[in-house]
């Protein structure tokens, strides 16, 4: 999958049947551990009381990875990540990318047109949303609880749904193929890659969209070429990792500033087809690369730490298809094994790995909540 990132994945698939709005449940393989679950343990625990006072809500912190050969979600405690459960999202797709927010992920299936809804604390899929036809569904972001915004990158266009009444709104223009959303602030910033024919033409953009009336606003024109993933830093500024053209080591990161909606630094280096980024503490963008691992570039300064040739190599390979952090401030990476099931990587305060996590094949993404266990 050393070609890969999310043009591989693409390239060649035939377009499958619109899904619609139907809803279904899937099997799940069950906690990989002979101990108790933890949600289980959660219920039982929010159960006692003297019944006169109001008990206090269980919660529990679990990562969530996306598998996307496999079509998979694997969900782990943050506190015992031996504890982990796999979440089939359907026979077909190719996803690479999602959005979650408490106790719900929201999948997007890539050459499927819909998005897969799954119910974290119940380790279940619960709805299958259809999405227009030919959608491509790469990119996603909750705008508030319930409603989650989802690119169509081959239709140019955004689709609002709602996850719990498994309905879609009406889609919105944006730039050309939007592969990924971020939420802040009110307002949604879809990043247009500007791709045709999966290649680069000009200069990468973002769509503003008003939350409250679902309305593009404003363009932001980047200097960088194919936006992949971005984030907003502690600074309050918006970072965006491009992936640039393959094979052509020109993978970039542009800094926007969220007041005056402009791009305010633009920085090259980053080597050949970054794919993922996670802004994490000090000060810190870690960009995640098939092609080196991951670099870690200092937002205060503006300069690298790690750069490309001196980048992590998670656990020996210097190469990883995603990365993110918990609430600890704790780094997790992803190892690209395309082939057969793959592991999530926690890192300690020097950047070594100190826990593997078995999780599916093709590992694309990573992300943390909070769960509810019930009251």
């Amino acid at each position: 999958m050393k070609d890969g990132a999310r043009r591989n994945l693409t390239l060649g698939l035939q377009s499958l049947p619109l899904l619609g709005r139907v809803s279904g449940r899937t099997r799940s393989r069950g906690w990989r551990s002979s101990s108790a679950p933890l949600l289980g343990a959660l219920l039982l625990a929010a159960c006692f009381g003297d019944g006169t006072e109001p008990l206090p809500l269980e919660t529990a912190e679990v990562g969530v990875v996306l598998s996307s050969t496999e079509v998979s979600l694997t969900i782990f405690e943050v506190e015992n990540p031996a504890e982990t459960r796999i979440v089939g999202l359907g026979p077909e797709g190719s996803p690479v990318t999602m959005a979650v927010r408490g106790n719900i992920a929201a999948i997007p299936l890539g050459i499927v047109p819909a998005v897969a809804v799954v119910d974290l604390r119940e380790g279940l899929l619960s709805l299958t949303i259809g999405l227009p036809q030919g959608s491509g569904a790469t990119g996603a972001a909750f705008l508030n609880d319930s409603i989650v915004l989802v690119a169509n990158p081959d239709l140019n266009s955004v689709t609002p749904i709602n996850v719990f009444a498994g309905t879609s709104g009406s889609e919105i223009t944006v730039g050309r193929y939007p592969q990924a959303v971020v939420v802040e602030g009110g307002r949604a910033f879809v990043l247009n890659a500007e791709l045709e024919f999966f290649s680069p033409d000009g200069p990468a953009t973002v769509s503003v969209i008003d939350i409250e009336s679902l309305t593009v606003t404003s363009t932001i024109i980047l200097s960088g070429e194919n936006a992949a993933a971005g984030g907003v830093g502690a600074d309050g500024r918006l970072y965006i990792v491009h992936s640039g053209s393959f094979g052509s080591s020109n993978g970039s990161l542009s800094v926007v500033d969220l007041t005056s909606l402009t791009e305010v630094g633009h920085h090259p280096g980053f080597g050949d087809f970054p794919g993922s980024l996670a802004l994490g503490p000090s000060a810190r963008a870690f960009v995640g690369a098939f092609s080196y691992g991951v670099a870690v570039w200092d937002t205060s300064l503006d300069a690298f730490i790690l750069g490309p040739a001196e980048a992590l190599a998670p656990g020996g390979i210097p190469s990883t298809s995603g990365l993110g952090f918990d609430q600890a401030g704790r780094l997790y990476t992803l190892t690209p094994d395309c082939q057969n099931p793959s592991t999530a990587n926690r890192h300690d305060g020097a950047f070594e790995v100190d826990v593997t996590i078995p999780v599916g094949i093709c590992p694309f993404a990573i992300a943390f909540t909070t769960i509810e266990a019930g009251t």
